[in-house]
């Protein structure tokens, strides 16, 4: 009897301690192995956010190339609505419908005001004169103007000579480029009663011999204006 509970005791012993070192043996093993779901999911957190990243700098080089694009339109857009040379010299400029207009060697001139007064029966005198000048297509120059102013019963000799001189305070007239002047003048006249002839010489101060470029003509009556 006491060898059969002996006996019993032991297998119950082995079978304890058998137990014992499967259990330790599972939780070494446990431990040891990776756990998939976890290690899954920092894959899928790595991968989120690598993607987050490149969409993130995706976009930034979108944006970059859409400023990039949008900044060369506008530079293209200013450079074509910039006039060009050659446009600016063949621009036609717009004169009064009340001035008197020549063109000649690729020049216009215009009167566009004289006043006189008659200081008695007998004379009066010229006291404002404005005039413009537009150079088309000719070369540079510094204007300067001649005025001339006669009737019928002066010498012819002083026909040709001018009464006054009008400078531009410029130091050249380009082509593409106008310039108008008002000046106050001094031209005084006789024989109020006949109608005068008035002529507008346009030379280069840089010539001495004064060469017209373009002439303006008109006459008028210092009574009837």
């Amino acid at each position: 009897m006491h060898k059969k509970l002996l006996v019993i005791f032991f297998v119950i012993l082995v079978f304890v301690l058998g137990c014992s070192s499967d259990d330790s043996t599972t939780g070494r093993t446990v431990a040891a192995e990776p756990n998939i779901y976890e290690d899954a999911s920092a894959v899928e957190q790595q991968a989120e956010n690598q993607t987050i990243e490149e969409v993130t700098e995706a976009n930034q080089t979108e944006e970059q190339e859409i400023k990039i694009q949008t900044g060369e339109e506008y530079y293209d857009a200013l450079v074509n609505d910039e006039p060009s040379e050659e446009g600016i010299a063949a621009e036609e400029f717009n004169f009064s419908s009340e001035s008197i207009v020549s063109t000649q060697n690729n020049i216009s001139l215009s009167l566009d005001g004289i006043k006189h007064e008659i200081k008695s029966e007998y004379w009066g005198k010229i006291i404002e004169i404005t005039s413009t000048v537009l150079n088309k297509e000719h070369g540079a120059f510094k204007p300067k103007l001649l005025i001339l102013l006669y009737d019928e019963k002066d010498f012819k000799e002083d026909w040709l000579k001018p009464k006054a001189e009008i400078g531009f305070d410029i130091a050249q007239l380009n082509p593409g480029e106008r310039t108008t002047r008002q000046a106050i003048v001094s031209i005084s006249f006789d024989d109020i009663s006949l109608t005068k002839h008035f002529r507008l010489i346009l030379v280069d101060a840089a010539d001495p011999a004064n060469k017209p470029l373009v002439v303006v003509e008109k006459e008028f009556n210092p009574v009837l204006g």
